[in-house]
């Protein structure tokens, strides 16, 4: 899956990136200003490269939809908060609602239709 490898690249570097940003180490290599661009620029990518690699993924339970739409929103709001982007904090606690919303409900889980004749304890 090549949109996996790229996302997990595009992610390694967003996170060096991060620790350029907010513990200002190799801040004499890369201006801070340039990390932070690149650090977003990154991490969409990583983002919208999983996003594609969940479509092709989608044949296992564990994926969610709506997990990755709640995603995008705390990404978006991320963006906000730090260009300063009024109503960032809204767009944030609706994306991290959506996120926990996918953790107990997926609407599109398979339904297990065959009942099971099996018992445990017998």
């Amino acid at each position: 899956m090549i949109f996996k490898r790229i996302g997990s690249i595009c992610f390694a570097l967003a996170f060096m990136l991060a620790i350029v940003v907010f513990a200002n180490v190799g801040a004499e290599y890369i201006p801070r200003e340039i990390a932070k661009t690149g650090m977003i620029i990154s991490g969409g990518t990583a983002l919208l490269m999983n996003l594609l690699s969940f479509r092709y993924d989608s044949y296992t339970e564990n994926n969610n939809l709506v997990f990755w739409i709640g995603s995008v929103l705390v990404f978006a709001g991320l963006i906000m908060k730090i260009r300063y982007i009024p109503y960032n904090q809204m767009i944030l606690i609706a994306g991290l609602g959506i996120v926990g919303l996918s953790y107990f409900y997926n609407p599109f889980a398979k339904k297990d239709t065959q009942p099971e004749d099996e018992l445990l304890d017998q």
